[in-house]
């Protein structure tokens, strides 16, 4: 599987290919991508990101996560990087932080 992360002005910055059944926050560790951590459990939203491509790759967000969205009233295309898990297919996913989005 193929991940890219992209700054946020669209532009690419990394480049990792995992085994899709790794943990996204343990490959936005293994690749320095552009995403900031802070709580890493769910609850803060700085990990937030934008799923440009490839959501199909991931798990649907559970209870808590979806809660940590809704209070940022984030797009139904943002994930928080440290509770998004991959569901062991393979494919391309594209992700931009959007931690820091108004």
């Amino acid at each position: 599987m193929r991940v890219d992360f992209e700054g946020p002005n669209g532009r690419h910055v990394t480049t990792g290919e995992v085994d899709p059944r790794e943990r996204l926050i343990d490959v936005c560790d293994a690749y320095r991508a552009p995403v900031e951590f802070s709580c890493r459990s769910g609850t803060c939203g700085t990990c937030r990101v934008e799923v440009l491509e490839g959501a199909d790759l991931l798990h649907p967000p559970v209870p808590d996560e979806l809660e940590t969205l809704a209070a940022f009233d984030a797009p139904t295309t943002h994930r928080l990087a440290c509770r998004a898990r991959f569901r062991g297919l393979d494919g391309h996913l594209r992700l931009r932080w959007a931690g820091d989005d108004p």
